[in-house]
């Protein structure tokens, strides 16, 4: 845990409040710390704690700042929220669970997991694998990915969190023991690892299966509106409109649905010429406010300086040097 927190703190703009920091970690439900954390590359920390207190979150900053701490580097995913990897994985337990129950002909078991999305993404993905005698493949796919996790990172936990036929998981305090690990320790161990097993899974050739286990972080409610009437081919005035907002207030659910990966058609809404020098002149000026970026690109809303500045950052707009 500390070493997260004294990471989102060495990666933010220097600008930037301990304030919006915190407001990262423990995932405050507002467009601007959804910016904060994809332009910041913070993204898969976001909500990664969502019961810290205000105090312990300024006490973990003054123990590295008065004693000069180093620390151990945290690995990030710019794509994925910390929800979205703890999801996915969950989506990964589920799978396994459900199909080492009925390889042994027992179907009614206790889920691993609740979570809607996740029993929705594994049912899907199951009754493709029953359909066309996929176990095998499966077994294959998961395998590969904890070698690979292994070979990464040179260690490797969140193994010990499968759960099978007559078969329990661990838990971390269980881990903590065996590994000789102090819990907060072994999170951000974990945390490495679901970030390394997302990374992995993104190559859809080398898993076609797992791929299909990766579950989005969630959408602000009005933001899941705008979604729906984006799949109908309603406009921006036309959405504003149905929801009684402005229609800044719009483009902030677009960003949304940009930054969680739901849409990636930057080129619809990129019409000036000018953005690729915005994008060349970025590359060189990350740290910058906006209003910075606006007095000398004009031409550019902050609608569409944001969304060049979350295409960069997401590994999704490339470019040229």
């Amino acid at each position: 845990m500390y070493n997260i927190i004294q990471f989102a703190q060495t990666h933010a703009h220097n600008y930037k409040t301990e304030k919006s920091i915190f407001n990262i970690i423990t995932g405050k439900k507002s467009h601007q710390t959804f910016f904060d954390a994809c332009s910041q590359q913070l993204l898969s920390l976001y909500h990664s704690m969502p019961n810290l207190k205000y105090q312990s979150f300024e006490r973990y900053l003054n123990q590295f700042n008065d004693q000069h701490n180093s620390y151990q580097n945290i690995v990030n995913h710019p794509r994925h929220t910390f929800d979205s990897l703890t999801n996915t994985f969950k989506a990964i337990q589920l799978l396994t669970q459900t199909l080492s129950n009925t390889q042994h002909k027992v179907y009614q078991f206790v889920p691993i997991t609740q979570h809607s999305t996740v029993h929705q993404q594994v049912k899907f993905v199951y009754k493709e694998i029953i359909s066309n005698q996929l176990q095998e493949q499966f077994v294959a796919e998961l395998t590969t990915l904890f070698q690979s996790i292994l070979n990464k990172n040179n260690t490797i936990y969140i193994h010990y969190y499968l759960q099978g036929f007559e078969e329990s998981m661990y838990t971390r305090q269980q881990i903590s023991l065996i590994e000789d690990i102090p819990q907060e320790h072994l999170f951000e161990l974990e945390f490495t690892d679901l970030v390394t097993l997302m990374y992995e899974i993104e190559h859809e050739s080398n898993y076609p299966l797992l791929n299909k286990l990766i579950v989005l972080p969630s959408l602000l409610n009005k933001t899941e509106q705008t979604y729906l009437g984006l799949q109908n081919g309603v406009n921006f005035e036309q959405l504003a409109a149905q929801q009684n907002v402005k229609p800044n207030t719009i483009d902030d659910h677009i960003l949304e649905l940009f930054i969680k990966g739901y849409i990636s058609n930057y080129e619809d809404y990129l019409t000036h010429s000018t953005y690729t020098d915005f994008m060349t002149y970025y590359i060189s000026h990350r740290s910058e406010r906006l209003r910075n970026y606006k007095e000398i690109f004009p031409d550019l809303s902050y609608f569409e300086l944001k969304l060049i500045i979350v295409g960069i950052e997401r590994g999704e707009i490339n470019v040229a040097t």
